[in-house]
């Protein structure tokens, strides 16, 4: 499986169309632009700095997410949209979208397996840690004076 880009086809498959106009239509007639390409950027951000958590982990080019967090990724996308325009979100969407959060935690835990990229980018993952090494000593007992 490779990264892939999260297209408009990809959220039809959680959102319906009709749903998808009316979100469209909501947000556009306040003067803003489509939400949609918005809110799967935000969420392709949000995929990848849980997948960037991890050390191990490489990430793949930008805009691009791991073929088997796409399905949470929709989750995210089929809460937000709505959201986005003022509708509160369904239950069951709702409930999805808690779950892929937990799911993106363990990836970030490297408790879940994502796939290598077959293109990587020069984003740097997880941020640096501290290097700490205990100092030499330079004294012993024995190389002191007066014993």
């Amino acid at each position: 499986m490779a990264w892939i880009v999260p297209t408009e086809a990809d959220v039809l498959t959680v959102l319906s169309e009709t749903e998808l106009a009316s979100y469209r239509a909501l947000a556009t007639a306040d003067g803003q632009a489509d939400p949609l390409l918005p809110t799967l950027a935000q969420v392709v951000d949000l995929v990848r700095g849980y997948a960037g958590a991890w050390r191990p982990n490489t990430l793949g080019l930008p805009g691009t997410i791991p073929q088997k967090l796409l399905a949470p990724a929709l989750d995210l996308v089929a809460v937000r949209l709505p959201q986005r325009v003022g509708v509160p979100p369904k239950d069951v969407r709702r409930a999805a979208a808690d779950q892929a959060v937990r799911l993106l935690e363990q990836v970030a835990a490297g408790e879940f397996n994502i796939e290598e990229p077959d293109d990587i980018s020069s984003e740097t993952t997880a941020a640096p840690r501290p290097s700490i090494r205990a100092g030499e000593r330079h004294f012993t007992r024995r190389t002191e004076e007066g014993t």
